[in-house]
């Protein structure tokens, strides 16, 4: 379980040396620095990946002054990594997607790190984490009774026992910056949909003689619209006068129903 982009000694950035510590702490004013990826102790991960998340608009910051030159090009593998996952527009997704799937393997992996006598239960706990990340894209009929043996034989390869890709858990954290990310474009989109839509029945289903072009605006009609908003909330008062009334009048049969009782 890999991180997005390896934080894998990315954290030797600044924490090392203490020049570029101190670079870092002139130009982002935060002493909060990342902490280091270790690929063969997962249980260490999630607070990397949770400390990248909280650091990450302050290493923008940084590497956009060491672009501009106002601090040193540190010429590192790490520093290369960072510049390399900043010009991915979904990393931060990625991130969050990361930290999803690690939250749901640390309380297993923070379990069986005891010397208590554990290795009984591994199989029934390996089966359950097996299915609450399969869960994810897989459809769940599929794995609500299945075996140990299906679930190893289960092709996640096949498209068929794929979930729509509307319905895939990425997590609440990349789902809403992937909706962030997505927002302009895709109201962009039905715009531009609408207007080609508009053209097409205006071109193909209204005759030139039935489109008003023109419209005359006289004093009536500037008056009626000055007076839209004033008629607007009349009309609401009035309907909530009448939902008082009937609910007056519901009170006063049920009242009366209960004396004949």
């Amino acid at each position: 379980m890999n991180m997005p982009f390896s934080f894998e000694g990315n954290a030797h950035i600044v924490n090392n040396v203490p020049a570029r510590r101190e670079d870092y702490m002139q130009v982002t004013k935060s002493s909060v620095f990342p902490l280091s990826f270790c690929a063969h102790r997962w249980v260490e991960n999630l607070p990397v990946v949770e400390r990248a998340l909280a650091v990450w608009p302050s290493l923008l910051i940084y590497m956009e002054a060491v672009r501009t030159k106002k601090v040193p090009n540190p010429g590192t593998g790490s520093y290369d990594t960072i510049a390399a996952a900043i010009k991915c527009p979904l990393i931060l997704a990625k991130l969050h997607f990361y930290m999803a799937i690690a939250r749901m393997f640390t309380p297993f992996l923070k379990r069986y790190q005891t010397d208590e006598p554990v290795m009984p239960f591994l199989g029934r706990d390996l089966v359950e984490l097996l299915k609450c990340f399969l869960r994810r894209f897989i459809k769940r009929e599929l794995l609500q009774h299945a075996t140990t043996v299906q679930l190893t034989r289960l092709d996640v390869t096949e498209r068929k026992n794929w979930v729509c890709l509307r319905d895939v858990d990425i997590g609440l954290g990349a789902e809403s910056i992937l909706k962030k990310l997505l927002i302009l474009s895709h109201g962009q989109a039905s715009v531009e949909r609408g207007f080609s839509v508009n053209k097409e029945v205006e071109t193909t289903n209204i005759m030139e003689d039935t489109v008003v072009t023109k419209v005359p605006l006289t004093k009536e009609l500037l008056k009626s619209v000055e007076g839209a908003r004033t008629r607007y909330r009349d009309y609401l008062t009035e309907e909530r006068r009448k939902k008082e009334l009937e609910a007056q009048a519901q009170k006063r049969k049920a009242a009366e129903l209960r004396k004949i009782k």
